[in-house]
């Protein structure tokens, strides 16, 4: 069996989450995919030839000019990124992995922005990964001499884990899919693909790399700042429901497959307009014949003319295509489908809606991307605890990505209503200063300590007023 076989579960959990990510993607994506998404208007088209075949194509390049892409999903999709990521992470890392805080990869990105690709993927994919790796050093260096080398975490989409195994407990096989530079020349370079095989043989954890130049590398020992060997795969997995190897289900997949029928619903609804849009002059000859009729109007209808129309007990009318029809219809109806499931487009609060309303209906979503931080949060951690270990230092890892997604708009009354209940005792200070965080009057980084602290300096108690 090849080393880029995938496993059984791979190539079915791909093909929903390739429709989420060029969902989120946009309309150069979808239109791009062309019949993936919006199916040919001509019944049998692959089987024409010629001058026919060539008219379906015209008529389908019109078809798809036409359509019209709503980008739901590629908002809704920014909107939870900045709803996870509007206060930052709480992170506290010993002085050994500290580093990893402005480049966790090695290359430069910071570890929060590190998660928020993780995140990203989690909503799009469903799944990601991350490696812990750690440079090799060369055989009889000492502790010292190792000292600058550091562990780095690597990023992998749901598309570059092709490949995974579990006996027992214990992660025995991943393959990873990936890409490196070939140099031709001085300005040119080739895009070409390699798979990283990662396995735990005897208790020890090697990594190896296939390319097609190179079947079967070099295999390698992975080993710590001590040069001790890995007992274990230092590879997590990252899911939207957990954190295991069984790929979820994307975050965003029903809004997404909403958002494709809306777009095929609109390519029915714009061609509707283009064929019967236009006004059409209806004319009734009553009980003249067609010679009749061409005798006393010679020159034929002219729309909008002043000159009048001779008939004999018929009658004239403008027709056209009414405003109200199905793929109308149908589109509105799956517009307000997806708002009942999260969607981030169309505005969260109508002029009559209240707050709790407001609430009730983003509970779903806010349950679901809860779930996506928490996976994240212990994922990374996790991670940065193998990155602890391969670089010897000890001490606890803390890193959590906020969960109050969205601030709660507050109507005065309620603010009015909540001071007065602080005024009779009824609910104490740092309740109504929760409140106030969760609803944008104060910042959420503000403490209690602060507000204290200011007061007393004779600030005003922005907690309260």
């Amino acid at each position: 069996m090849p080393v880029d076989t995938p496993h059984s579960a791979y190539t079915a959990h791909e093909k929903k989450a390739q429709r989420v990510r060029d969902a989120v993607a946009g309309t150069d994506a979808i239109k791009g995919a062309r019949t993936a998404y919006l199916p040919h208007p001509v019944a049998g088209y692959e089987r024409l030839k010629g001058e026919l075949l060539q008219e379906a194509d015209e008529r389908y390049a019109a078809y798809l000019q036409r359509a019209s892409w709503l980008g739901v999903t590629g908002r809704t999709h920014e909107g939870m990124l900045g709803g996870v990521f509007r206060k930052a992470p709480t992170a506290e890392l010993p002085s050994s992995i500290d580093y990893m805080l402005e480049d966790a990869d090695g290359s430069g990105m910071a570890l929060e922005q590190f998660a928020k690709l993780c995140v990203s993927a989690l909503e799009q994919s469903g799944r990601a990964g991350v490696l812990v790796d750690y440079p090799e050093a060369e055989d009889g260096l000492t502790r010292e001499q190792t000292r600058g080398l550091r562990a780095t975490l690597r990023y992998y989409d749901s598309q570059s884990i092709i490949n995974w195994r579990r006996e027992g407990e214990a992660l025995t096989l991943v393959v990873l899919r990936e890409t490196y530079e070939d140099e031709v020349d001085e300005f040119e370079r080739n895009q070409e693909t390699q798979y990283r095989v990662l396995r735990l043989e005897g208790g020890i954890y090697t990594q190896q790399v296939y390319r097609d130049d190179q079947p079967a590398g070099e295999k390698v020992t992975p080993r710590d700042v001590a040069g001790n060997a890995w007992r274990e795969i230092p590879f997590q997995f990252l899911g939207a429901k957990n954190n295991d190897e069984i790929p979820d289900k994307p975050l965003l997949l029903d809004i997404a497959d909403l958002n494709i029928a809306h777009y095929r619903n609109s390519a029915d609804l714009e061609e509707g307009a283009f064929l019967c849009g236009q006004p059409m002059l209806h004319v009734d000859i009553g009980d003249l014949d067609a010679n009749q009729w061409q005798e006393l109007n010679p020159n034929g209808v002219q729309v909008g003319s002043r000159r009048g129309i001779q008939t004999k007990g018929g009658s004239i009318d403008m027709v056209q295509a009414e405003e109200r029809n199905l793929p109308l219809s149908l589109m509105e109806q799956k517009e307000r489908q997806m708002l009942a499931i999260g969607a981030r487009l169309i505005e969260q609060r109508g002029q009559n809606e209240t707050a709790e309303a407001v609430r009730a209906r983003s509970g779903a979503e806010n349950a679901s991307l809860s779930s996506v931080a928490t996976n994240v949060s212990n994922g990374i951690e996790n991670a940065l605890r193998w990155a602890l270990g391969f670089m010897g230092g000890t001490g606890d890892v803390i890193y959590q990505l906020n969960q109050q997604f969205y601030a709660e708009d507050a109507d005065p009354q309620e603010v009015i209503a909540r001071i007065q209940e602080l005024d009779r005792g009824l609910i104490a200070k740092k309740d109504y200063r929760d409140w106030r965080r969760r609803t944008g009057g104060i910042d959420p980084e503000r403490t209690d300590e602060e507000i204290d602290a200011d007061v007393a300096t004779g600030g005003t108690d922005l907690g309260v007023i």
